[in-house]
């Protein structure tokens, strides 16, 4: 056992920053733990093309259905609410000069964004919002190919042969110890390669 003369604040802070890396559990009542160490994973960098959109002025996006919703068993437990507890869901198509680039379904907890059924979402991404209102402090990525049902089609503007298969983003943000948002984006094969030209 090592004793270090820190003031309480100082190891406040540090055991705060240490949960934000994802290196302790903290439990109220009960204390700091060592969290689990995840092992190593090749990374992939997929380059965020909204954010390119944005900074040229030619984004605007069509909001689908913005409402408070009794989820789904598999979402409660992504977004780590309790049964009784609704959630925030959006769904939208992200636009470059009216083209669709993205199909977007997004599930937040109103807990931690509760005005976002009021915005409009004219100039500003939902995403981008969120970060506004409650910064994460991490996020888990799950990269998948998947076949557009026939209404993400639609809404995609997909119509040539084969135009159907997508990558699948699902996206959940945490803020500390809180589960902010779970999302999953549907974004066109034809605007991304992996490899190398």
């Amino acid at each position: 056992t090592m004793t270090f003369n820190v003031s309480r604040m100082t190891a406040r802070r540090a055991l705060q920053e240490l949960a934000d890396e994802g290196l302790l559990i903290r439990k109220p009542g009960r204390g700091s733990f060592v969290a689990e160490q995840k092992p190593d994973t090749p990374q992939l960098a997929l380059h965020n093309r909204l954010q390119r959109v944005q900074t040229n002025g030619t984004y605007s996006n069509r909001i689908i259905n913005l409402q408070s919703v009794v989820v789904s068993d598999k979402v409660r437990g992504l977004l780590h609410i309790e049964d009784t507890e609704l959630a925030f869901q959006l769904t939208l198509v992200h636009l470059e000069k009216q083209r669709p680039v993205q199909w977007q379904q997004l599930y937040v907890n109103p807990a931690l964004a509760p005005a976002l059924l009021k915005q409009k979402f004219n100039k500003v991404s939902p995403d981008d919002y969120l970060h506004w209102v409650a910064p994460a402090t991490s996020v888990e990525h799950q990269l998948v190919a998947v076949s557009a049902s026939a209404s993400q089609r639609r809404e995609l503007r997909l119509s040539e042969p084969r135009s159907d298969i997508c990558m699948q983003l699902a996206e959940r943000r945490w803020v500390h110890q809180q589960v902010l948002s779970f999302s999953i984006s549907l974004l066109p094969t034809d605007e991304y390669r992996l490899g190398v030209d």
